[in-house]
């Protein structure tokens, strides 16, 4: 301490002490166009006429108030951006103002913002009272943007729970989800009940266009596949019935396989990928422009409105494509047995009805409405619970995608061990 200053060499190079500096008040700031200024870039005749100094502040504590001088090129490109010491202001007493005297201040830009930032977050800190008034008035304005106090540092994560703890988490979690899931299907069945008398509050509008997006529109990604799955089937089937001369039973196993099983996966899986997803990416987007929120204020029920068109759109649409995927299908097993056998079309044809029986498409077809009303409720409920960012609209999407086709496979071995208790 000299002369009642505190100087901080620090990383900023210092000018010789100006004459006549000690015992003088702290001066106010003088706004000279040459040398002071409000943007980052001056003009280039300016920055040719006038040297750049180096960025330099010291503390004066002689007149009983403290004040900052602050003098130089506060900018980026000159060195500006080392921080204030956070034992800058140990020396002075609180209860006290701070001022800044800018009367040497030069150029300037965020450099010198955040260097002011870190003084006044100083100055809290040793019960000063901060004094911007002698600031420029831009750098008024930007310091006033910023928050008093920094941002809090997230706390780190804690102790894991027990494992029982955590088991009785899930539980709880996945019960709730279950009763809100069959609460939706409620209210989704008495919607649908309700719109034979027209009572629902469904457009019927709104019905007809998912019906389109749910069934018209899929018929070709479902028939490729599906096609596609028969042909594999057959040229598996013909290569290992073969070995025992059985090759016209490739016929049955088509039609079998694709009748009780393989079409109504397929197609619940197709559907899951594309309308469920769907229908997940639409309700949240439709959650996160506070459209949800504005049909519950006025009191339209969301359950009606929204998600009953989509679920019976599905329900009606599924069964229907799990028949047409299946005749596909074996379309594709003949077409490679007519490539790979030496037999009749006929006698394919008729080897195939009389191997399929119709309780076959029964099954698949009663699998596959249950299969489409899960995928649309696990949509639809993903949606709802879905966050109101951009982000989580492909979440929410993605998330739809996956549980509808875990729960397929889930549900199709539910219905084998069904179908093997009543020996269908």
């Amino acid at each position: 301490m000299q002369g009642g200053r505190l100087k901080y060499p620090d990383h900023f190079s210092r000018p010789a002490a100006r004459a006549g500096r000690t015992g003088q008040p702290c001066h106010r700031a003088v706004m000279l166009p040459h040398t002071m200024t409000d943007h980052s870039n001056a003009s280039s005749s300016s920055a040719s006429q006038t040297p750049r100094a180096a960025p330099h502040w010291d503390l004066d504590m002689h007149t009983g108030t403290p004040c900052l001088h602050v003098q130089g090129d506060w900018t980026v490109q000159n060195g500006g951006m080392a921080p204030f010491p956070t034992d800058g202001l140990n020396q002075t007493h609180q209860g006290q103002t701070l001022q800044i005297d800018t009367t040497g201040l030069q150029q300037w830009d965020s450099a010198f913002i955040t260097f002011l930032w870190d003084v006044k977050q100083a100055a809290g800190h040793a019960g000063l009272t901060f004094d911007p008034t002698h600031l420029p008035e831009p750098a008024q304005r930007l310091l006033a943007l910023l928050p008093e106090q920094p941002a809090a540092k997230p706390a780190g994560p804690g102790p894991k729970p027990p494992l029982l703890e955590r088991v009785g988490d899930i539980t709880l979690n996945t019960l709730t989800e279950t009763g809100t899931v069959a609460e939706l299907a409620e209210e989704t069945t008495k919607g649908a009940l309700k719109t034979v008398t027209g009572k629902s509050g469904m457009r019927l509008k709104d019905l007809a266009t998912d019906i389109w997006n749910a069934g018209p529109s899929a018929l070709l990604i479902v028939g490729v596949v599906n096609f596609l799955v028969g042909a594999i089937l057959a040229f598996v089937g013909l290569v290992e019935l073969r070995r025992f001369a059985a090759e016209i039973y490739v016929a049955n196993l088509v039609g079998i396989a694709c009748a009780r099983e393989i079409s109504a996966i397929m197609t619940a899986i197709i559907m899951a990928g594309r309308t469920g997803g769907a229908y997940a990416a639409r309700i949240s987007t439709m959650l996160g422009n506070e459209e949800i929120d504005a049909l519950q204020v006025f009191g339209i029920p969301v359950s009606t409105y929204i998600l009953l068109p989509s679920i019976l759109s599905l329900a009606l649409m599924m069964p229907l494509l799990y028949l047409y995927g299946t005749l596909i299908a074996i379309l594709g097993g003949f077409v490679v047995a007519m490539s790979m056998m030496s037999v009749s079309a006929i006698g394919y044809w008729t080897t195939t009805f009389d191997g399929v029986a119709l309780h076959e498409f029964v099954f698949g077809f009663v699998k596959s409405f249950f299969f489409a009303s899960f995928i649309a409720l696990a949509a639809c409920r993903v949606g709802l619970k879905a966050g109101r960012s951009a982000a989580d609209v492909g979440i929410a999407a993605t998330r739809a995608v996956v549980i509808g086709i875990v729960g397929i496979i889930a549900m199709d071995a539910v219905f084998a061990v069904i179908a093997n208790a009543l020996d269908i």
